[in-house]
């Protein structure tokens, strides 16, 4: 189910989802201004809540709409972020489909130009967000005396990460392969502090704080770079 409301001479789309704890606002990818909400939610609260973000929202909406969305055609000289830093991608011939970070170059080596190299690019940079989060987790499972039992990489729209408490089971957003890697690890800490304090109480960020003393500045982070990522 879903509604439409105007806050401020923006036209804001409502979601409402019936598993939804919490409030989600989006810009996408289009421009348009998305809540996702409980349902029930009160229209003065979402209002509210676009309206204290008002100022941002509209600097990414003109971002968007200036700029326009890049579509990645994955050809030569195209820019891509891993970790923060852009790249320039470069594809070759090879003997087999694999991805290559050097420098300041992403390496695709095709087997023909047939290949869906989106496709191929996604699957191994996967690998790569993987494999940092296992060097993190190996790292403050010790210090957090906490196990996570599995560890799963997706596409998430309004999340960096979620943990399943009973199955101890992290999600990670694929798309912070785009951001400083500092983004990653404090989303890992903050996924483990959830097998500590199930929920966002006071307790919880004392213990976040305790574990990763940056994560405010970390949440600025995460918002300032995405302002730069709009419409790559």
């Amino acid at each position: 189910m879903q509604r439409v409301i105007t806050v401020d001479d923006l036209i804001v789309t409502i979601k409402y989802r019936r598993k939804m704890k919490n409030i989600y606002l989006k810009v996408e990818k289009n421009a348009d201004v998305v809540v996702s909400a409980p349902p029930r939610t009160p229209n003065y609260i979402i209002k509210k809540l676009v309206q204290e973000n008002i100022d941002e929202i509209k600097l990414r909406r003109t971002n968007i709409l200036k700029n326009g969305h890049t579509v990645k055609n994955y050809v030569t000289g195209e820019k891509h972020y891993v970790f923060g830093k852009e790249l320039t991608l470069e594809v070759r011939l090879g003997d087999k489909n694999k991805v290559t970070l050097s420098n300041d170059k992403l390496i695709l080596s095709v087997k023909d130009k047939h290949q869906d190299r989106e496709q191929i690019v996604t699957r191994e940079l996967r690998k790569v967000v993987y494999n940092k989060c296992l060097e993190f987790l190996s790292k403050y499972e010790k210090i957090m005396n906490v196990h996570a039992e599995q560890l799963r990489i997706k596409k998430m729209k309004t999340r960096w990460g979620t943990c399943n408490i009973e199955a101890k089971r992290i999600w990670i957003n694929y798309e912070l392969v785009k951001y400083p890697v500092e983004c990653l690890e404090h989303t890992i800490v903050h996924e483990l502090t959830h097998l500590l304090e199930t929920n966002h109480t006071p307790r919880f960020y004392t213990l976040l704080g305790k574990y990763y003393p940056d994560y405010k500045e970390n949440d600025k982070l995460i918002k300032e770079f995405s302002k730069q990522l709009i419409g790559r």
